[in-house]
């Protein structure tokens, strides 16, 4: 098993298989007997050598933002349908204007090839050397 550990000596991702760039190649006699089923992130720090439950752990607990402003009125929604269809529309003129140059630059790289073809001295019974 490899451990990955940060500046802290805290083991922030392991790998059964595989490793990281700058890991630590840990002994299987050296892992605790719980390290895979509870570890976190910060949970577990490897020093001396050894993986230790780390005292000054705190789980962090996320939060999400409780109040979500959307629009509720019948205009509101129609509003926002409205500008979705003008930034589709938008999109739409940008997919074909790429559409375009692709197409015209490649009709470029059949002429540039046909050219240095040309150049060559190349014919169709190969008898010329290049």
């Amino acid at each position: 098993m490899q451990i990955l550990v940060d500046k802290n000596d805290l083991i922030i991702s392991y790998a059964l298989i595989g490793g990281f760039e700058n890991g630590i190649e840990i002994n299987e006699d050296k892992i605790p007997i719980n390290f895979v089923e509870n570890f976190k992130p910060n949970y577990f720090l490897y020093k001396d050598g050894e993986i230790k439950v780390n005292t000054n752990y705190e789980e962090k607990i996320e939060q999400y933002p409780k109040n979500i402003d959307l629009p509720t009125s019948d205009e509101a929604l129609r509003r926002m349908f409205s500008s979705m269809q003008v930034q589709i529309v938008q999109g739409n003129k940008m997919v074909i204007q790429l559409t375009q140059q692709n197409a015209k630059l490649s009709q470029q790289i059949v002429n540039l090839s046909q050219e240095i073809e040309a150049l060559k001295g190349g014919n169709s019974d190969e008898t010329t050397i290049s």
